[in-house]
């Protein structure tokens, strides 16, 4: 006779009692009993998934738009991930920030088949490039009765004190068209300040001889 016996829903445990008949044993009865161990089949738990985003990126301006995307695209890169069962990393990660400041936040996902999935943000800035300010020279009066080149030597070192700060790869220029006449006249410059990342800037200003 045999008794079979199920185990939590895993291979059985059985039990078998065998009967020798006495006709073969001169009347003597024997009982064999035979006791299996029942197997468990186990699965380990799956590691969970560790995820770690980049630390936040600050970048100055003034970069090339191709630097800043390098950059960029690196630091996507350097998230990591570890765990969880055929895991996959992906990011909603868009265009790189403008070279002339702005900033993307990405969130990172890792997808696994044995748990929801698992997100962290962080943060790319590319910094704003500093406003351009231009500052024309003051008006200036020159007496009557100096010779040419007294002029034109005051006119150039006039036009040379505009400056300029800010902006990125900031060109200054102006449109004169060279010193007044030493006996008497008047010039008045324009000095146009171009950047990368703004309109252009201008100011104007005066130089004159007296009659």
């Amino acid at each position: 006779t045999e008794f079979a016996l199920r185990v939590a829903g895993l291979i059985p445990e059985r039990l078998m009692v065998e009967v020798t008949p006495a006709a073969m044993l001169s009347g003597i009865k024997t009982w064999v009993l035979l006791v299996v161990d029942a197997i468990t089949f186990t699965v380990e738990d799956a590691t969970p998934v560790m995820l770690t985003c980049p630390p936040d990126a600050r970048e100055m301006a003034c970069q090339t738009q191709g630097e800043i995307d390098t950059k960029f695209n690196d630091w996507l890169g350097d998230a990591m991930f570890s765990g969880g069962c055929n895991a996959m990393i992906t990011n909603d990660a868009g265009t790189p920030p403008d070279a002339c400041g702005g900033s993307a936040t990405v969130t990172f996902t890792v997808s696994s088949d044995c748990e929801a999935d698992v997100t962290c943000t962080a943060t790319f800035t590319v910094e704003d490039a500093t406003p351009v300010m231009l500052t024309c020279p003051p008006d200036q009066m020159e007496m009557a009765c100096q010779d040419q080149a007294t002029i034109d030597q005051k006119f150039n070192d006039w036009l040379d004190d505009a400056m300029v700060s800010g902006g990125c790869n900031t060109n200054l220029t102006n449109d004169n068209i060279g010193a007044p006449d030493a006996c008497g006249g008047t010039i008045t410059v324009m000095w146009t300040a171009s950047s990368d990342c703004e309109g252009d800037v201008t100011c104007t200003a005066t130089f004159t001889v007296e009659d």
